[in-house]
């Protein structure tokens, strides 16, 4: 045990003097030929300092040293250096973009970081979890793990913790739009940064501050910022975000309309994003190129890029690049005039969006069914409790049973009264029905109709006059700026009133039902709905018969619009279940809300055209419908219709 600590002490000596000065590469030289001597944890707590030094500049040499140093760690069941090394193998796979390893490793490593009473670790691993989730979209997640670090790194106060926590705060901000919010943080994360001369952190921080200002338009401060960061990221030898920075610089003098800079930045910054081997990027860079020579008219360069962009977007999986490089396809057919194959691109486009928001959600409707199937055993063990209960007082059930027939005669003289009343009402509904269901059909069809219009022309002839801006933006660049900038506004325009088009299009009838099917379509409607109130909802849903047909999805997905609506309008409700599920022979859709109730019965009566169109699409598809009180508030709906 001396002769270990000895060890140790050795070798925190040299680890000191090395991070005094700064790790060149001479100095990694001198601590890797430490290890051809040392042993035990001498030789665990170096493989880790080298692991955790190549975790930005070399992958194979970063995951060879984490992986070598695991191992040993394990063997000598060292809880902090098997924290350590998980530490050092998650970022070098965080680093180079690979987030499903770098979170398997990640959870791997919490319950070693959180079993050790050094906190260095433990805030490492949920700022990855962060950085994780924020670049999965997931950004509630991501806050979630960021403020802890936050309010953790104000209590410990070291400059390093602050720098970390702060620069995923900003990023965060910066995804929401929140500019102001996420400059101050980016600024507390580079003065943190640069009191430690940590290069990567500060590069970090000006590729983020020049993403920023370029957001804000702020352009000449923005390419101050990113040549400000390219110098310190050159002389630390950081490619990593040194192809960062060259990826917004390209951005920068593509919004500005240089267009020879714009080219020589976006190569540099493949170049660098295939030489670091960061996928991501470099499907990511190719996208970019492939828009700049459409833009530039060079048509052949233009689909190599775009090629290889799909080609390695969907081999890691990189849905948004992906769907990216379909819409620029689609406008290069459009370009020649191959309308058969820019349709194709921009089905596949529109198609993909719903499929990357479902991706989003996976791990949400994950928990609701968790949460449901929790909720159902509660309510079997209630329903044995009531039986017992049952049991025990069948006595006052016999009694009540004696009640009963007392007035039955009663019921059956009341009952005779009221069956013609209920005879003539019935006879008027019908007549509604029957009314209403002819208007239904032919709202559908018009629906249909205008939803296909509004997509395959209005739509396509858009994109068309777009890429037609595009073209005249560039040759206007160079004889008048003024009116090149004009054009690129009106091309912005164009996008947005593009995108609202097919918003509308899908709302009329939505492509989800055909591609993803009933349940997906209902999520996404019950997202779509409800994501700007102030109500708390939740989707649960089991297996669902994939032979649905279009009668039975399109109704459904109307009632539960219908009632959804309904709901935002008049309830007053704090949250809202929407269910879907086979029972037997039948599928049933359920809606329940906590709101302030609504009478049905009274509305049928008083002919409110809402519900009677409700009824009758339920009707028509042969089901019943069913609403109740909720409990202890609140209204539960049931439509049941057959499979």
């Amino acid at each position: 045990m001396k002769t270990q600590y000895i060890n140790r002490a050795h070798l925190t000596l040299l680890l000191l003097c090395l991070y005094g000065s700064g790790f060149t590469q001479s100095k990694i030289d001198s601590l890797e030929k430490v290890l051809t001597t040392a042993t035990g944890n001498l030789r665990a707590e170096a493989l880790y300092i080298l692991s955790w030094e190549y975790r930005f500049a070399d992958k194979e040499k970063a995951l060879r040293y984490g992986e070598e140093g695991l191992r040993l760690a394990h063997d000598l069941k060292d809880t902090g250096a098997i924290a350590s090394a998980l530490n050092s193998i998650s970022e070098t796979w965080l680093n180079f973009g690979d987030y499903d390893q770098a979170e398997k490793i990640t959870r791997e490593e919490l319950p070693y970081a959180r079993a050790i009473p050094q906190t260095k670790n433990l805030l490492g691993a949920l700022t990855r979890l962060g950085t994780i989730n924020y670049r999965r979209g997931k950004f509630d997640e991501a806050l979630v793990y960021q403020l802890e670090v936050q309010r953790e790194a104000e209590k410990i106060n070291k400059p390093e913790i602050i720098g970390v926590a702060s620069l995923n705060l900003g990023l965060t901000y910066m995804d929401l739009k929140r500019y102001d919010e996420a400059m101050q943080y980016f600024l507390v994360s580079l003065d943190a940064f640069e009191k430690l001369e940590f290069a990567a952190g500060i590069g970090a921080c000006y590729v983020n501050i020049a993403e920023t200002l370029r957001n804000q338009k702020k352009y000449r401060e923005a390419e101050a910022a990113a040549y400000k960061g390219e110098d310190i990221l050159q002389k630390s030898g950081n490619k990593l975000h040194l192809g960062y920075i060259y990826t917004v610089l390209g951005k920068l003098y593509r919004e500005t309309g240089d267009q020879q800079k714009r080219l020589e930045y976006q190569q540099k910054a493949l170049a660098l994003a295939q030489e670091n081997n960061d996928d991501f990027m470099t499907c990511a860079n190719q996208t970019s190129l492939g828009r700049t020579f459409l833009e530039r008219g060079d048509l052949a360069a233009a689909k190599k890029y775009l090629d290889d962009a799909v080609l390695l977007s969907a081999q890691i999986g990189e849905k948004s690049v992906l769907l990216e490089a379909y819409a620029h396809l689609r406008d290069w057919h459009l370009l020649r005039k191959d309308f058969a194959e820019a349709t194709r691109y921009d089905e596949k486009f529109t198609g993909g969006m719903d499929s990357v928001f479902n991706a989003k959600m996976a791990g949400k409707v994950a928990d609701a069914q968790t949460k449901y199937e929790t909720e159902k055993k509660e309510a079997e063990i209630k329903t044995q409790k009531l039986e017992l209960f049952r049991q025990r007082t069948w006595i006052y059930g016999l009694l009540a049973g004696l009640f009963a027939f007392v007035i039955l005669g009663y019921l059956f003289y009341n009952r005779y009264r009221l069956r013609k009343k209920t005879e003539l009402d019935a006879a008027v509904i019908r007549e509604q029905q029957l009314g209403l269901n002819a208007v239904i059909e032919a709202q559908e069809a018009e629906r249909k109709r205008i939803a296909q219009e509004l997509h395959d022309s209005i739509a396509q002839e858009m994109a068309a006059i777009r890429m037609g801006f595009s073209v005249l933006q560039r040759k206007l660049a160079a004889v008048s700026p003024q009116e090149a900038e004009r054009i690129g506004e009106l091309a912005q325009q164009l996008d947005q009133s593009c995108t609202e088009v097919r918003s509308i299009s899908h709302v009329m009838m939505p492509p989800a039902l055909e591609q993803q099917g009933l349940a997906p379509s209902l999520e996404l409607l019950l997202h779509n709905t409800l994501q700007y109130s102030e109500l708390n909802y939740m989707f649960e849903h089991a297996d669902v018969p994939e032979n649905l047909n279009e009668k039975t999805k399109l109704g459904l997905y109307r009632i539960a619009q219908e009632l959804l609506n309904n709901i935002v309008k008049h309830a007053k409700a704090t949250r809202v279940v929407l269910m879907l599920y086979p029972a037997g022979n039948h599928l049933l859709l359920r809606l329940e809300d906590d709101g302030q109730g609504f009478d049905f019965e009274q509305a049928r009566a008083k002919g409110n055209m809402g519900l009677l169109n409700i009824i009758s699409r339920v009707s028509t598809l042969g089901g019943t419908f069913q609403a109740e009180p909720g409990q202890p508030r609140g209204t539960f709906v049931t439509v049941r219709v057959p499979l």
